[in-house]
């Protein structure tokens, strides 16, 4: 697969940049991290020849404990699935999930790559993707949201939507 579909060697485009939130309306007082959007190229396994897949991985600290990862190929409809964060960081790592998502790495010719499983129904499909690019995009969710730091950034989410129903 090396090349032809994607490159397992490209830089990994994630991007995340602070958002300032008004409190009072005159001062900047917090900084929340925007969502941590990394668009990449996948490998739709079928048949003999993969299939390339522009893919978005997105994570939103409004919802720390799942990311979402988009499918475009090529057609007006985009397919969104949403899972775990720490399936997919563990997924890197060793065989895990079940039922519609499973998630494992292997490595083809010296490249390190993620397999991911999906199954709706009786329709199913797989795509891999490089671990370069997962490995990218978790170290940034991490930095906006540590990894067991998920139900801490809820209760701050909660509390500022407090703040602002009071005002």
């Amino acid at each position: 697969m090396g090349g032809k579909v994607f490159d397992t060697d490209d830089e990994p485009e994630c991007v995340h940049e602070d958002r300032r939130h008004r409190q009072d309306g005159h001062a900047e007082s917090d900084i929340w991290p925007e969502p941590v959007t990394c668009r990449t190229v996948v490998a739709l396994l079928e048949e003999e020849v993969p299939l390339p897949v522009i893919t978005d991985l997105r994570y939103d600290s409004a919802e720390p404990y799942s990311i979402v990862i988009a499918f475009n190929a090529g057609t007006d409809m985009v397919i969104e699935w949403e899972l775990g964060r720490e399936l997919l960081d563990s997924g890197r790592r060793r065989l895990d999930g079940f039922g519609d998502i499973q998630i494992w790495p292997t490595e083809i010719r010296g490249h390190g790559l993620v397999y991911m499983s999906f199954r709706s129904g009786w329709e199913s499909f797989v795509v891999a993707a490089s671990a370069v690019v997962i490995d990218e995009f978790l170290k940034c969710t991490f930095e906006v949201v540590p990894l067991g730091e998920e139900r801490s950034s809820l209760a701050v989410e909660s509390f500022v939507s407090q703040l602002s129903d009071e005002t």
